[in-house]
């Protein structure tokens, strides 16, 4: 086989030939019948990868390897070739070598490459749900799952660098109570990764905050004070303004969930102008925590609820008082939900979020189950199930509700939704006051978010 640039000579003196010359010429003397491959080369103990069609040859090096002082071992060309870089040549691998091979009249050009082998992690996750950090660096890669999640039967996937092999193999269900070492090997690369779960830790999925405002600085008091909160603690998120939406500058669909807190002055005509994208983006699989007002537009906007109705008891908001007393709302008979790990109620299986003292609207939108009949009643009707009742236990006043996937569109699963609607359920504290149970109304939003990623 005849390299590129021995073709490209021969072309070139072609056309010498056929131009004719007052004085005779050598021009057929010329030998150009040899080959000019580099049949083979070995450098510094490892074999060239040869490319005889671009004339270039890589040589894979361990990483231990001082580029800087490499030898030829073994060069090996066509028969009659000979070549600049002759065996027991040393050179400076730092930068690409070209190789001159020359037999008779024609010759090529290769050019080689010195590389140190590497090998990485491009991707892995758990259970094709929860994505790892992967640091290349450091050689660990770390998944974040929600508190709840069952880390002793976890099944790993992962891509690696083309044509490494990797242990323990992907779909083998691991225990994951204590990192895991996976190994990544490719020719002398073999390099090991520790790979830790955690849990209680915020899901790294891209969410969104959806106000009403052009700006998360415009949100009125109670929208912004929620939307700093996640924008500063939770991972990966977005203010998102619904004109944004309308205006098809911001696709809903690029988030895992979102997050609507609205004041309940809020019923701008930008919801109504936004329905059918909020309805897509629920049907086709979007998660949405829907607090405060934003239980409100579940109904014939969102078109959420199954009979397309709002909470019927929706009330408060219209004047701010300072709290007597503790206010929460109760988990009895839920105790176990995921949106209520690491939380404990109190002696009446209350929540407390909010202490005397704290300012409150007494905003609430929770639904009087008795007006549906009985709760199977309600669920049948509504579609949803209830998580909590008010402050003082009522198992017929559902003020955290849960819309649960289903196939709402043939081929389609829709997302889940849980509704907020405790008046308890406040982040803006215009007293100021030092309320010793914020936490729990922070450990409750991040299980509510890490729960509507999975």
């Amino acid at each position: 086989m005849k390299t590129i640039c021995k073709s490209i000579y021969r072309a070139l003196l072609s056309l010498l030939l056929v131009v004719p010359v007052a004085c005779d010429d050598n021009a057929a003397d010329l030998k150009l019948d040899g080959d000019t491959r580099v049949e083979s080369i070995t450098v510094s103990g490892f074999a060239g990868d040869i490319n005889h069609t671009a004339c270039t040859i890589r040589v894979d090096l361990p990483v231990s390897t001082d580029l800087s002082r490499l030898t030829v071992d073994e060069i090996v060309l066509s028969p009659g070739a000979t070549a600049d870089l002759p065996a027991g040549t040393e050179f400076n691998g730092v930068v690409p070598r070209a190789i001159r091979v020359v037999n008779g009249d024609a010759f090529s050009v290769y050019t080689m490459t010195a590389k140190h082998d590497n090998v990485e992690f491009l991707s892995f996750t758990l259970n094709g749900i929860y994505s790892g950090s992967i640091d290349n660096e450091a050689r660990t890669i770390t998944v974040f799952v929600p508190v709840d999640a069952d880390v002793t039967a976890m099944v790993p996937a992962y891509t690696a660098t083309e044509g490494a092999e990797v242990t323990p193999a992907a779909g083998t269900e691991m225990d994951f109570t204590d990192p895991q070492i996976f190994t990544v090997a490719l020719r002398t690369a073999r390099i090991d990764y520790t790979v830790s779960v955690v849990r209680g830790e915020m899901s790294q999925a891209p969410k969104a905050f959806v106000g009403n405002a052009a700006s998360m600085a415009q949100l009125g008091d109670e929208a912004r004070a929620a939307c700093q909160w996640m924008m500063e603690n939770v991972p990966n998120v977005t203010y998102v303004a619904i004109q944004e939406v309308i205006d098809k500058k911001v696709k809903l669909e690029d988030y895992k969930m979102i997050w609507c807190h609205f004041d309940w002055t809020d019923w701008p005509s930008q919801l109504w102008d936004s329905r059918d994208a909020f309805n897509s983006y629920w049907l086709h699989g979007g998660s949405i925590l829907a607090s405060r007002d934003g239980a409100r537009y579940i109904n014939d906007v969102w078109r959420i609820a199954r009979d397309q109705q709002s909470p019927n008891d929706m009330s408060g908001g219209e004047s701010v008082e300072t709290l007597t007393a503790d206010l929460g709302f109760t988990i009895t008979g839920h105790e176990e939900h995921p949106l209520y790990q690491g939380l404990v109620p109190d002696a009446d299986g209350r929540v407390l979020l909010l202490s005397a003292g704290c300012s409150a609207t007494g905003r609430t939108l929770q639904w009087l189950v008795g007006k549906y009949g009985t709760m199977s009643d309600w669920e049948e009707r509504t579609g949803a199930k209830a998580l909590a009742s008010g402050h003082d236990y009522d198992p017929d006043c559902v003020t955290v509700a849960e819309f649960e996937p289903y196939e709402a569109l043939k081929g389609f699963v829709s997302g889940r939704v849980v509704t907020v609607g405790t008046p308890a359920y406040e982040w803006y504290d215009k007293n100021g006051t030092d309320n010793p149970y914020r936490e729990n109304r922070i450990t409750f939003t991040r299980n509510a978010i890490n729960y509507l990623c999975q």
